[in-house]
């Protein structure tokens, strides 16, 4: 028999009353033996075991190889990869092109592709990188190109298990892209476990870490720090903070202009979105200490080089952040300045910095206070500074020294923390 739907209502609120007071007569435990309410539980619903017997098979398989409790063993396989780099990138780069506008293209001839000017913007630069890499080193009239080689890996052993595991985890991404749960904690647990599975590391590192002697002579000798070495750290430490601040400035005049191009509702084209996305993404996969080192061979030794070598990471890295704090903004206030007829400048000056302005100002602090920590690991390739201090004591031995310079820095990062929270504060 079907029940009126304003029967229906008044049960529905009648049930949630019961389990209402049900549950503030109850105790803690028994509620725990309840369960979660029908609201919460139904992420974890009913398994699909179509999804969780071959994840869980997968999962068991993998792990046994990764253990090497089965033992597959290895091949004697002697193969050599070879291919020219520059026509390997010209090919992705038409491929790219395919993908992205050739089949948007054939699914709507009529109104993609051929007759949008943003699309045949993308081919057309597309076609131009692809060009100017297979060139090589070749010339083309004034055009030069660049030769980067021949890539080449021999592979002397294959090994099975790591072949095995290598297609159960893509049949565990292709099962968790399916929305199988015990696909998806099967790959983050066993990410885990490969991290955790460092040579040497156990219960046994955690336990030297307090029973080391080696350690303990090492504290001991920083205690008493020799004060009056402090005299000799005062201007490093000075050199140091200059270090990150022009640092930051760096990234900052540069992550500017660079972020309205990266971010995706500013970009005047996203051709434009994609390569600079590419090159900050490239520029951050280097490590700022190497950056500083290739910096040395341009200006030489000196706070030059590694205040360019922390800039240029700064830029790469605040221009990610403030073209994510440009895309976050609320699209109503932009909406209504292009209504009045307002221009892009007016648009970005009155709709975008009013809303992004926070957050850039919070990522720039914030990355100006690592910019003070990463100049200290800067200083040991020759970039000057309270590091190049530091390493010269740990090198004498002169542990005594190395407690006051420690404390000197912990000291000047406990005061900018306090100085730039008060800054958030005031503007933010």
């Amino acid at each position: 028999m079907s029940i009126p739907i304003e029967e229906k209502v008044p049960s529905a609120r009648a049930n949630e009353a019961v389990v209402a007071v049900g549950s503030q007569g109850s105790t803690g435990f028994q509620r725990w033996l309840r369960g979660p309410e029908p609201d919460l539980r139904r992420p974890f619903g009913k398994l699909r075991w179509t999804l969780a017997i071959p994840a869980g098979a997968c999962t068991l398989l993998a792990a046994l190889l990764f253990s090497r409790v089965i033992d597959c063993g290895s091949l004697d396989a002697g193969w050599t990869i070879t291919f020219p780099v520059n026509i390997t990138i010209g090919i992705v780069l038409l491929l790219l092109m395919l993908y992205t506008t050739g089949a948007k293209a054939f699914k709507q001839p009529r109104t993609h592709a051929w007759r949008n000017r943003n699309s045949l913007i993308s081919l057309i630069l597309l076609l131009v990188l692809a060009g100017y890499f297979a060139l090589g080193a070749a010339s083309l009239g004034p055009i030069h190109g660049i030769d980067l080689g021949t890539f080449t890996y021999t592979v002397q052993t294959l090994d099975i298990n790591l072949l095995l595991i290598l297609v159960l985890v893509a049949v565990l991404v292709g099962l968790a892209l399916m929305r199988s749960a015990i696909a998806g904690a099967a790959l983050l647990v066993g990410f885990i476990w490969w991290g955790c599975s460092i040579d040497g590391f156990g219960w046994q590192s955690f336990v030297d870490l307090f029973t080391s002697p080696s350690g303990g002579r090492f504290l001991h000798e920083m205690v008493p720090p020799d004060w009056s070495y402090f005299g000799n750290v005062i201007n490093p430490l000075l050199l140091t903070i200059q270090t990150a601040i022009l640092a930051t400035l760096i990234g900052i005049v540069g992550a500017l202009p660079l972020s309205i191009l990266a971010a995706r509702n500013t970009t005047p084209h996203p051709m434009f979105y994609n390569v600079v996305r590419s090159i900050v993404n490239t520029l951050r996969a280097i490590p700022s200490l190497i950056l500083a080192m290739v910096c040395i061979t341009f200006v030489g030794l000196g706070p030059v080089a590694g205040a360019f070598g922390l800039g240029i990471h700064s830029l790469a890295v605040l221009t990610k952040l403030f073209a994510e704090a440009i895309e976050s903004v609320k699209p109503q206030p932009i909406e209504a300045l292009r209504a009045t007829g307002a221009n892009g400048l007016k648009i970005f000056r009155w709709g975008i910095i009013p809303q992004a302005f926070p957050l850039l100002i919070s990522s720039s602090i914030y990355y100006w206070e690592s910019n003070v920590r990463d100049s200290t690991v800067v200083a040991f390739v020759g970039g000057g500074g309270i590091g190049f201090v530091l390493q010269a004591n740990l090198s004498l031995f002169e542990y005594a020294h190395v407690s006051v310079i420690i404390a000197s820095l912990v000291l000047v990062v406990i005061l900018l923390d306090r100085m730039s929270d008060y800054i958030r504060s005031r503007v933010l």
